[in-house]
Protein backbone atom coordinates (compact mmCIF):
# COMPACT_ATOMS: atom_id res chain seq x y z
CA UNK A 1 0.00 0.00 0.00
CA UNK A 2 2.78 2.48 0.98
CA UNK A 3 5.16 1.40 -1.87
CA UNK A 4 1.98 2.15 -4.44
CA UNK A 5 0.62 5.11 -2.79
CA UNK A 6 3.52 7.34 -1.21
CA UNK A 7 6.53 5.89 -2.45
CA UNK A 8 4.99 5.87 -5.86
CA UNK A 9 4.02 9.99 -5.48
CA UNK A 10 7.42 10.99 -3.98
CA UNK A 11 9.48 9.04 -7.08
CA UNK A 12 6.78 10.62 -9.40
CA UNK A 13 7.79 14.27 -8.19
CA UNK A 14 11.57 13.61 -8.12
CA UNK A 15 11.24 12.74 -11.61
CA UNK A 16 9.22 15.51 -12.70
CA UNK A 17 10.98 18.17 -10.62
CA UNK A 18 13.91 18.79 -12.30
CA UNK A 19 12.45 19.35 -15.63
CA UNK A 20 9.82 21.85 -13.68
CA UNK A 21 12.38 23.64 -11.75
CA UNK A 22 14.62 24.05 -15.25
CA UNK A 23 11.15 25.63 -16.76
CA UNK A 24 10.49 28.09 -14.33
CA UNK A 25 7.40 26.19 -12.25
CA UNK A 26 4.33 24.01 -12.38
CA UNK A 27 1.95 22.21 -10.48
CA UNK A 28 1.91 18.69 -9.09
CA UNK A 29 -1.20 17.51 -8.26
CA UNK A 30 -0.93 13.99 -5.66
CA UNK A 31 -4.23 12.10 -5.39
CA UNK A 32 -5.04 11.19 -2.12
CA UNK A 33 -8.53 10.56 -0.46
CA UNK A 34 -11.37 11.57 1.77
CA UNK A 35 -9.96 8.49 3.89
CA UNK A 36 -6.69 10.23 4.38
CA UNK A 37 -8.63 12.69 6.68
CA UNK A 38 -10.91 10.08 8.47
CA UNK A 39 -10.68 6.60 9.13
CA UNK A 40 -12.64 3.71 7.95
CA UNK A 41 -13.31 0.18 9.74
CA UNK A 42 -10.20 -2.44 8.56
CA UNK A 43 -8.83 0.51 6.35
CA UNK A 44 -5.56 1.02 8.52
CA UNK A 45 -3.38 0.58 6.09
CA UNK A 46 -4.93 2.87 2.91
CA UNK A 47 -5.90 5.42 5.45
CA UNK A 48 -2.49 6.36 6.60
CA UNK A 49 -0.70 6.00 3.32
CA UNK A 50 -3.42 8.78 2.01
CA UNK A 51 -2.86 10.94 4.93
CA UNK A 52 0.99 10.66 4.05
CA UNK A 53 0.30 11.59 0.67
CA UNK A 54 -1.86 14.70 1.84
CA UNK A 55 1.40 15.67 4.16
CA UNK A 56 3.76 14.81 1.30
CA UNK A 57 2.12 17.92 -0.73
CA UNK A 58 1.98 19.81 2.03
CA UNK A 59 6.09 19.72 2.79
CA UNK A 60 6.83 20.17 -0.69
CA UNK A 61 4.51 23.00 -1.38
CA UNK A 62 7.30 24.68 1.25
CA UNK A 63 10.24 22.95 -0.25
CA UNK A 64 9.45 24.19 -4.04
CA UNK A 65 7.32 27.15 -3.16
CA UNK A 66 10.19 29.30 -4.04
CA UNK A 67 10.96 27.49 -7.05
CA UNK A 68 7.45 28.56 -8.55
CA UNK A 69 6.32 25.04 -7.71
CA UNK A 70 2.80 24.60 -6.48
CA UNK A 71 2.07 21.25 -5.06
CA UNK A 72 -1.84 20.04 -3.88
CA UNK A 73 -3.43 16.75 -3.01
CA UNK A 74 -6.55 15.86 -4.21
CA UNK A 75 -8.49 13.68 -2.51
CA UNK A 76 -11.87 12.44 -4.14
CA UNK A 77 -14.85 10.44 -2.66
CA UNK A 78 -16.03 7.33 -4.05
CA UNK A 79 -16.32 7.67 -7.31
CA UNK A 80 -18.11 5.24 -10.07
CA UNK A 81 -15.03 3.47 -11.59
CA UNK A 82 -14.20 -0.03 -11.79
CA UNK A 83 -12.39 -0.12 -8.38
CA UNK A 84 -15.82 0.13 -6.50
CA UNK A 85 -16.93 -2.92 -8.88
CA UNK A 86 -13.66 -5.01 -6.90
CA UNK A 87 -15.28 -3.66 -3.44
CA UNK A 88 -18.82 -3.99 -4.32
CA UNK A 89 -19.19 -6.37 -6.62
CA UNK A 90 -21.48 -4.14 -9.56
CA UNK A 91 -22.18 -0.34 -9.40
CA UNK A 92 -25.97 -0.76 -8.30
CA UNK A 93 -24.40 -2.24 -4.88
CA UNK A 94 -21.82 0.42 -4.57
CA UNK A 95 -24.76 3.48 -4.78
CA UNK A 96 -26.68 2.07 -2.45
CA UNK A 97 -24.13 0.97 0.34
CA UNK A 98 -21.52 3.73 -0.14
CA UNK A 99 -23.86 6.72 -1.81
CA UNK A 100 -25.69 7.07 1.71
CA UNK A 101 -21.97 7.86 3.10
CA UNK A 102 -21.08 11.27 1.23
CA UNK A 103 -24.21 13.87 2.11
CA UNK A 104 -25.05 14.57 -1.55
CA UNK A 105 -26.38 10.74 -1.10
CA UNK A 106 -24.40 10.13 -4.57
CA UNK A 107 -20.92 8.79 -5.71
CA UNK A 108 -19.14 10.77 -7.62
CA UNK A 109 -18.27 10.76 -11.66
CA UNK A 110 -15.21 10.78 -12.54
CA UNK A 111 -15.28 13.73 -15.19
CA UNK A 112 -15.96 15.48 -11.19
CA UNK A 113 -12.56 14.41 -10.02
CA UNK A 114 -10.99 15.64 -13.27
CA UNK A 115 -13.01 18.85 -13.39
CA UNK A 116 -10.68 19.21 -9.79
CA UNK A 117 -7.68 18.32 -11.25
CA UNK A 118 -7.66 20.86 -14.38
CA UNK A 119 -8.87 23.68 -11.59
CA UNK A 120 -5.67 23.04 -9.50
CA UNK A 121 -3.16 22.72 -12.64
CA UNK A 122 -4.04 25.44 -13.60
CA UNK A 123 -3.53 29.68 -13.58
CA UNK A 124 -6.83 29.87 -12.08
CA UNK A 125 -5.12 28.25 -9.27
CA UNK A 126 -1.92 29.90 -9.09
CA UNK A 127 -2.40 30.57 -5.41
CA UNK A 128 -3.44 27.67 -4.36
CA UNK A 129 -0.76 25.25 -2.84
CA UNK A 130 -0.10 23.17 0.24
CA UNK A 131 -3.41 22.49 0.12
CA UNK A 132 -5.55 19.24 0.17
CA UNK A 133 -8.93 19.91 -2.31
CA UNK A 134 -11.71 17.56 -1.07
CA UNK A 135 -14.00 16.62 -3.61
CA UNK A 136 -15.90 13.88 -1.81
CA UNK A 137 -19.92 14.93 -1.62
CA UNK A 138 -19.48 15.81 1.85
CA UNK A 139 -18.15 12.88 3.03
CA UNK A 140 -15.60 14.01 5.84
CA UNK A 141 -18.30 16.89 6.76
CA UNK A 142 -20.86 14.02 8.13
Amino acid sequence: MFAVNVTGAFLMSRAVLPTMIAAGGGSIIHIASQLGRVAAPARAAYCTSKGAIIQLAKAMAVDHAGQNIRVNALSPGAVETRRLLLRYGDMATARRVAGPKHLLNRLGEPEEIAQAALFLASDAASFITGADMLVDGGYTTI
